[in-house]
């Protein structure tokens, strides 16, 4: 019986590319029955997040797409060996199961080996986040990603020497788009592999004691809080494929409909010696101006007992003039005993050296 139906699909397969339907579900159902399911699948792995794209001044681990978040939007296309094109993948939500360590999806798509493929993807998938949807042109295959909102979530909720860099345990979410197209032969079966780009702008900050205290002369440092605002919470995001810098910056339109916000670093914080970092939070990309403000609160413990407390506000503009996707701003303050002084800088996402 399984000889002879081996037999009939073979005949059924060999009419139907005849008469013009090689890609029909059914042939393909077909091809699965003949050559084995699993080494015609498209499949994706786990991918990358910044990687290899940016050059760094030393060199970062991997970072895996799943360490930052369980889902991801795919739109495939197959171009087959008369020139046809198929959608294959139409904004397919793809979900990470951790007990498999593999990316899923369903129903299953299938290689064929005289097809060509590209894929474009965004993470993570709209769906999994409320008032957000994900589109792409299908001329330029450029993604938009519309009603991005942000609440403005710190990671750090106490001084930390090294950023966590990864916001999957908080509300606002961290949007990433692959900036390139990936192209595969079908012949090869390879997994689909994505690099990830952040799309939103980070905002960090840190501090330490200046070198000017005397010996034995404090008995700490504390900062009660920082808070800087306030800033738009809402924006859409439309993909340029230009690399300048100044096309990035016309990428998020931001929606000033909706009440601001105001970010806060973590509080009562002791400062040490060396730097801390006591804020890491996500801003939809736009200009600075001077509704920006930065406040701080901070206390200086004497030998006597006595304590001294201090307040300051500063001029986010005096550093940034805006704030681009992809990007991170790093503020230091630096707390000395008559006063506080505080420097700004640019770097990539996760870079070390600070522009």
């Amino acid at each position: 019986m399984n000889r002879l139906f081996r037999h009939i699909a073979t005949l059924i397969l060999a009419g139907m590319i005849l008469t013009g339907c090689v890609y029909d579900d059914t042939v393909r159902s077909v091809r699965e029955y003949r050559t084995g399911r699993d080494s015609l699948a498209i499949a994706f792995n786990d991918g990358f997040i910044e990687n290899p794209v940016r050059t760094r001044a030393v060199d970062l681990p991997l970072t895996p797409l799943s360490s930052h978040t369980s889902t991801m939007g795919v739109w495939g296309w197959q171009t087959t060996s008369i020139e046809a094109v198929e959608c294959l993948f139409r904004n397919k939500e793809v979900t990470f199961n951790g007990s498999l360590g593999k990316w899923t999806y369903s129903p299953v798509k299938y290689w064929d080996n005289n097809s060509t493929y590209r894929f474009c993807a965004y993470a993570p998938h709209a769906d999994s986040v409320p008032g957000v949807t994900a589109s792409i042109d299908s001329t330029t295959m450029n993604i938009s990603i519309h009603g991005v909102t942000l609440n403005g979530s710190n990671t750090i909720s106490k001084g930390v020497a090294e950023l966590p860099a990864n916001f999957a345990n908080v509300d606002d979410i961290d949007w990433m788009i692959d900036r390139n197209i990936q192209t595969m032969a079908g012949i090869n079966h390879n997994e689909v592999a994505f690099n990830m780009q952040h799309i939103l702008s980070k905002i960090c900050v840190r501090v330490m004691r200046g070198d000017t205290f005397l010996p034995d002369s404090v008995m700490g440092v504390v900062i009660d809080s920082i808070t800087i605002g306030d800033f738009i919470r809402q924006g859409d995001f439309r993909q340029s494929r230009k690399a300048a810098l100044e096309v990035s910056a016309t990428e998020w339109t931001p929606i000033d409909t909706m009440p601001r916000y105001t970010l806060c670093s973590a509080r009562n914080v002791s400062v040490p010696d060396s730097a801390l970092y006591v804020m890491e939070s996500l801003l939809i990309p736009q200009p600075v101006n001077t509704t920006h403000e930065i406040d701080i609160w901070y206390r200086i413990g004497n030998p006597g007992g006595y304590i001294n407390s201090f307040h300051y506000r500063f001029k986010l503009d005096d550093k940034f003039t805006q704030f681009l996707p992809g990007n991170s701003y790093i503020l230091t303050f630096v707390v000395n005993p008559d006063c506080i002084t505080f420097d700004g800088g640019q770097s990539g996402w996760n870079d070390i050296t600070i522009k």
